[in-house]
């Protein structure tokens, strides 16, 4: 579970960045920002692979994550062509990820030192 715990945190600070990449962010400034788009991508690639090794135990006990949706990210986002829907990305970026985050922030707790642990 300790694992598991760093997976959480590691999954919720890749989510927290990307919030913070587009929060000040048109869809119109974030089509013309290919550097922007290949950071989001990059972070939501990475909480689908981080996704993958959480254990099915810590998924059944943390409630309100597609855990299905997030692991298959890469799918998701490639579906079969190897150009990415930038239209895809935002939607994913502002309806999923904050979802995301208060999933996960419901489940993780601070510990004396101040660090996240799994709940």
């Amino acid at each position: 579970m300790q694992q598991d715990n760093q997976y959480l945190i590691d999954i919720f600070n890749a989510a927290q960045r990307i919030t913070e990449y587009t929060a000040s962010v048109s869809l119109h400034n974030f089509y013309e920002d290919v550097q922007l788009q290949d950071k989001v991508v990059r972070r939501l690639l990475t909480i689908g692979k981080t996704a993958q090794r959480i254990s099915a135990a810590t998924r059944q006990d943390v409630n309100g994550i597609a855990w299905s949706a997030i692991a298959k990210m890469k799918e998701r986002l490639l579906q079969d062509d190897p150009v990415i829907d930038a239209d895809q990305v935002w939607s994913i970026a502002h309806t999923e990820i904050p979802q995301l985050i208060e999933a996960i922030r419901q489940n993780v707790i601070k510990d004396s030192s101040g660090s996240l642990m799994y709940a």
